[in-house]
């Protein structure tokens, strides 16, 4: 017993050295103010190497009770998908991909309280990765952040084995520092995280549509122009996505909302004389062409091709229905 008794003090002793070396004093920002949240997620029970599966349950769940958004994926799906058996668990790319897979955009937090709280008070859950074991014998662990008491200054999170489990802030903040504060935000195609910049979100919503979810893709580009209704990234992306799934009307009706913001914006102009050709308006599509110049060789090429395609005649599309 005096053995084990000794062997205990140490282990306590040396991670009262590790956590006391990886705390900030304030890991809050100062003169910056959080008010408490609580979000209702769902709790699942943990299950061995699966965190990062039942971590993404949680977060649908929790979207699926509040929103229109329906999961995609089962929870077999969830865990063939996120579980890599050689690494006895999930990696971040396998997290997001399977996110995604189930029909979530997904948004890598700024890596400050800021953005964490933020998003809490938001109604917006977390996922983060932790250390739960040491720098030097790790032990991963994914865990929604469901919660702020800014009376308690704690962190609520479906740790373990419990819901909600209330870490001190400090705490927190050592366990979430060894993976570089990593976290992400899990929404439904429509909701924008409060925050977002134009550019990541821009490019969360486009993995969206890379892996086939072009309905989805629009809905997000759709919501990111109410909240930056000039920005020509968001207007160029949105218009593709139209044309890719064969609405054109709509792709045409975007194209010329981007030209009016920017009307020399050369692939804006190409991709417009394009559509016109390929719906049988080959002298639009020639006045359109002309005026798409550059400096980008690569561009010009682009533009070159389309300009030979629509003087020899494009082939139709069909129209959408």
């Amino acid at each position: 017993m005096r053995l084990n008794n000794y062997i205990s003090l140490l282990w306590a002793f040396f991670a009262w050295i590790i956590l006391s070396g990886c705390t900030p004093k304030e890991p809050l920002p100062t003169g910056k103010y959080h008010a408490s949240s609580n979000i209702k997620v769902p709790f699942v029970s943990p299950r061995s190497d699966l965190c990062g599966s039942t971590s993404i349950e949680m977060i649908s769940s929790y979207w699926r009770s509040t929103t229109s958004y329906v999961p995609r994926l089962s929870r077999y799906e969830l865990d063939e998908r996120t579980l890599i058996p050689v690494k006895g668990g999930t990696l971040q790319a396998e997290l997001v991909s399977t996110a995604r897979a189930n029909g979530l955009l997904v948004y890598p937090l700024d890596p400050t309280f800021d953005a964490l709280l933020a998003e809490l008070g938001k109604q917006h859950p977390i996922i983060v990765l932790v250390n739960r074991g040491y720098s030097w014998y790790p032990f991963w662990h994914y865990a929604p952040v469901t919660g702020y008491d800014e009376e308690k200054r704690t962190i609520l999170m479906h740790f373990s084995d419990q819901p909600n489990e209330a870490l001190p802030i400090a705490t927190f903040a050592a366990l979430w520092k060894r993976s570089g504060n990593w976290g992400v935000v899990l929404l439904p195609p429509g909701h924008l995280p409060v925050s977002a910049s134009a550019k990541t979100f821009l490019r969360a919503a486009y993995d969206l549509e890379k892996t086939g979810m072009t309905d989805d893709a629009i809905i997000a580009y759709q919501s990111a122009l109410l909240r930056w209704p000039k920005d020509i990234d968001i207007h160029f992306a949105l218009a593709n996505a139209y044309y890719h799934s064969h609405q054109f009307a709509a792709a045409e009706q975007s194209y010329r909302k981007l030209l009016s913001l920017e009307p020399a914006h050369p692939l804006a102009l190409n991709n417009l004389a394009d559509l016109l050709c390929r719906t049988g308006r080959s002298k639009d599509a020639l006045r359109v062409i002309e005026k798409a110049v550059t400096d980008d060789i690569e561009i010009q090429s682009i533009i070159n091709a389309t300009r030979k395609e629509i003087s020899t005649g494009c082939a139709l599309l069909s129209k959408s229905e």
